[in-house]
């Protein structure tokens, strides 16, 4: 669930909102100390902080949004979509919550409200961060296994955003599923390098089986070769493995 955080919107490092006085001056120290232990991937340190902004200023929207992202971490759905829910009450036009909720909501395959809730995001002409509601957008859609649409929305957002590791993945599969094998293999192997550093190895899987339907097995087995080298914990090296001795057997 943690790869989505790519795309799905970092925790805010400070308030837009000036300093406040007693309870809500520290309810904004424990945020922004909850936010650090959030970036340094300490959750349960991060959550005990968030929880603690809450009870001393529980109408801020800000901290209800994080408290999202945190139990949205912590495979949390119920918690993530109470606090994200809460934020869009607290702000009508906190466009950034609704999209994050929108994440939490796809995830638990709450499709019609995801919807819902990006369109509202996307008919915020203010919103900044129109590439991450279109990649949710993208992912509803491909979930829905409406790969064009899924195309579509993806190609919207890496124009905000084109060197996205997770959207370039999922607009090579899109591609991919859509029967577009040669562009496909040409858009995860760009994906390739946006990802690699993260560790992902799902484009370079997908590349290699894209070369493969292709039956241009060489840059197949090299992609398969380098899941094999480069990702000792990655989801798709085993698959990798089983695919490269399908191929040395001449299998088609």
């Amino acid at each position: 669930m943690m790869r989505f955080f790519a795309v799905f919107s970092l925790l805010a490092l400070s308030s837009c909102a000036s300093f406040f006085q007693g309870s809500q001056e520290k309810a904004e120290l424990h945020m922004r100390i909850g936010n650090s232990y959030f970036a340094q991937g300490n959750y349960p340190l991060a959550l005990k902080e968030l929880l603690e902004a809450e009870k001393l200023d529980p109408k801020n929207a800000l901290v209800q949004n994080n408290l999202g992202l945190v139990y949205f971490t912590r495979e949390r759905l119920d918690l993530a979509e109470k606090h994200l829910r809460q934020a869009t009450r607290l702000q009508e036009n906190y466009s950034e919550a609704r999209v994050n909720l929108s994440r939490v909501l796809i995830e638990a395959k709450k499709y019609k409200e995801a919807e819902d809730e990006l369109n509202k995001a996307l008919s915020d002409l203010t919103y900044a961060g129109f590439d991450r509601a279109w990649f949710n957008m993208g992912l509803l859609r491909f979930h829905q296994k409406n790969w064009a649409a899924a195309k579509s929305a993806f190609e919207k957002s890496l124009q905000g955003n084109r060197d996205n590791c997770l959207t370039n993945s999922y607009y090579g599969r899109s591609l991919f599923e859509l029967g577009d094998y040669r562009r496909a293999a040409e858009n995860l192997d760009k994906a390739v390098g946006f990802c690699q550093k993260q560790m992902f190895d799902e484009p370079h899987y997908y590349s290699a089986v894209a070369w493969y339907r292709l039956d241009e097995k060489d840059k197949s087995v090299a992609r398969f070769q380098e899941i094999v080298k480069n990702y000792p914990e990655g989801k798709y090296r085993e698959k990798a493995r089983a695919m490269l001795d399908l191929i040395r057997k001449g299998v088609q």
